[in-house]
């Protein structure tokens, strides 16, 4: 059994294991991801020359001073399940990240059963989210500028309009993130009084991300949304922190970090 760094020569049976582990059908998704990351940002373990587990350094990111990483696609293919790989590979990968001054990292579990899993790999959930289902009415009078968000303006949104501990992608890993979501469908919606970040699913609008000065300019964006979209209904994500109130809502575990103690804010780089 090896730990290493992918090299070039891997990335064919790297991408094996993703597609077998992850792949949903998307079109193009497989080659997205890849093309986001270079063979020395993929973490492998390897058994008899086949790639057993792997991870992905996806994206830098930052809070405060502190730099840190997004671990992406991390699995074992199930014929070595149990091994123990995930867990040798983890605490290698963020050695090796910790060498390049990155002193945490984030993830999202893949599902709420594998919470107890990072859990005992040192990962903490500092980070939830308040789900809330919203009934939208009518108002012809809202105006807002949709799909204008640039990559740099995210930051720049998010600083303004967000109230507690946030965490940001680097300029890179926004530019990133701007391309995948609207390349996957997703829009912006902006006023003088907030932003937000949606997808249109069916006939509801998924906000992954909601920030306003007060409920009622929340609402006029929501409002600004429905007249562009025709949804009168939102699922809306929010901090358990935000002073935004679209009704109680029901509080999810989100992420896990290691390396950060604070509560803080990452649903939007999750996304």
């Amino acid at each position: 059994m090896q730990i290493l760094k992918a090299t070039p020569q891997d990335i064919p049976a790297v991408r094996e294991l993703w597609k077998y582990m992850f792949d949903d059908g998307t079109a193009g998704f497989c080659d997205f991801v890849f093309s986001q990351c270079k063979a020395e940002d993929i973490y492998i373990v390897k058994n008899n020359e086949k790639v057993a587990s792997m991870l992905i350094s996806m994206a830098e990111m930052e809070y405060k001073s502190q730099k840190g990483f997004y671990l992406y696609s991390a699995c074992t293919h199930p014929d070595y399940q149990g091994k123990g790989y995930m867990k040798q590979l983890v605490q290698y990968a963020l050695e090796d990240q910790a060498s390049m001054g990155r002193s945490f990292c984030m993830l999202k579990p893949a599902s709420e059963t594998l919470f107890s899993y990072w859990k005992k790999l040192g990962f903490d959930n500092v980070t939830q989210v308040r789900k809330a289902e919203v009934e939208i009415k009518k108002n012809i009078w809202t105006n807002a500028r949709f799909d204008i968000v640039t990559a740099s303006r995210f930051k720049v949104l998010r600083n303004k309009f967000c109230n507690e501990n946030i965490l940001h992608y680097t300029p890179k890993g926004y530019e990133t993130f701007a391309y995948s979501h609207y390349a996957s469908g997703g829009s912006t919606v902006e006023t003088e009084d907030g932003y937000g970040v949606y997808y249109v699913e069916g006939d509801t609008m998924r906000f992954v991300e909601l920030m306003a000065t007060s409920t009622l300019n929340a609402i006029k964006i929501l409002q600004a949304a429905r007249e562009r979209t025709g949804c009168e209904k939102a699922t809306v994500y929010l901090s358990p922190m935000s002073d935004l109130f679209l009704g109680e809502g029901k509080t999810c575990d989100w992420c896990m970090i290691k390396g950060i103690s604070d509560e803080v804010y990452a649903n939007l780089p999750i996304e």
